[in-house]
């Protein structure tokens, strides 16, 4: 049986606008004799028996691939039932309406529940196992002292940080003083409020109010590293200090409230400012945890908590969200 090759009257292939199609097979029947046109009952006379014509055979089906040659606006309106199945379905944020090729196809992320979520998970996991936190800083210590704990770079590291906030902290209340003189970026107000009040709701308050609540030792305080203090978990409520406790780390909230400087860069140059400022605001935090002063429970979650601060006041000031 021969298949016969259909080819395009374009030398360059199929224009803009063509799609492929499956014509309905094509089945071949054996033709019909002279003997199959007569009458499908014999007679004794003719000295036949009585019997049925002969039913045809089935030939293999042929399918043949041809090109059906359509414009470009209406091979836009044909009816993909695959497609309308697809959108049909309810859209990726949940709401009422839409489709997924107008919503699009990328899940956005909400930082606040997201941070919200590695707090709660931080949590548990220190809680329920809180060796995590003497076998991180025995790491560090040499019998009964931490052997970092008077190193230069990091005692530089520690007091830049601590001299961070006295230097942005002025710059924005100049911005927000200046606001009725200013008639232009209006936005440039609520981004100075935002790291004002990250740096006082977040390093500051929430910081001394915890300190003061739980009343965590600080590792060297502790027995297990030469101290006269017990040690205590994350999140139980203690009075092993009076002040200077240890959870959750200022340094590493300090170092979090920092990073709220990045709304004043601009949109084309934030991803890569952020490469820098965000592993530098971790190393800060866990600076203090190399050097003795803090459990590794006191950096992630005071650093995880001005993070979680940060956005969640960027989402109720109604900044934008390339900001």
């Amino acid at each position: 049986m021969e298949t016969k090759l259909h080819t395009s009257k374009h030398p360059g292939g199929p224009p803009r606008g063509t799609r492929w199609a499956l014509k309905p097979p094509v089945r071949a029947w054996p033709s019909a004799g002279a003997e199959d046109l007569q009458s499908p009952c014999r007679t004794a006379a003719d000295g036949g028996s009585m019997q049925s014509p002969p039913r045809p055979v089935q030939q293999p089906v042929i399918e043949r691939m041809v090109l059906v040659q359509t414009s470009y606006s209406a091979s836009k309106d044909v009816n993909r039932p695959a497609l309308g199945k697809l959108a049909s379905l309810a859209p990726i944020d949940g709401t009422a309406g839409g489709s997924w090729a107008s919503r699009g196809r990328t899940v956005p992320l909400h930082p606040p529940l997201v941070l919200g979520k590695l707090v709660l998970l931080s949590s548990m996991l220190f809680v329920m196992f809180p060796q995590i936190d003497l076998s991180v800083s025995r790491f560090f210590a040499d019998g009964t002292h931490f052997y970092l704990s008077d190193d230069r770079l990091l005692v530089l590291i520690r007091d830049a940080n601590r001299m961070l906030p006295y230097l942005v902290v002025p710059v924005m209340l100049v911005l927000l003083a200046t606001r009725p003189v200013r008639r232009s970026a209006p936005q440039i107000s609520k981004r100075a409020l935002l790291v004002l009040l990250t740096y006082a709701l977040g390093s500051a308050i929430m910081v001394h109010a915890f300190k003061f609540f739980f009343g965590r030792a600080r590792p060297q305080h502790v027995i297990e590293f030469g101290g006269a203090m017990e040690f205590t978990p994350a999140w139980q409520f203690a009075s092993m200090c009076e002040s200077s406790c240890s959870f959750p780390s200022g340094e590493a909230a300090s170092a979090a409230a920092f990073m709220a400087v990045l709304v004043f860069v601009p949109d084309a140059y934030r991803k890569y400012a952020a490469a820098v400022i965000v592993p530098l605001s971790i190393f800060v935090a866990l600076n203090r945890v190399v050097m003795g002063a803090h459990f590794l429970s006191d950096a992630v979650l005071g650093w995880l908590l001005v993070c979680w601060l940060m956005f969640w006041l960027h989402g109720k000031m109604g900044l934008k969200t390339g900001a």
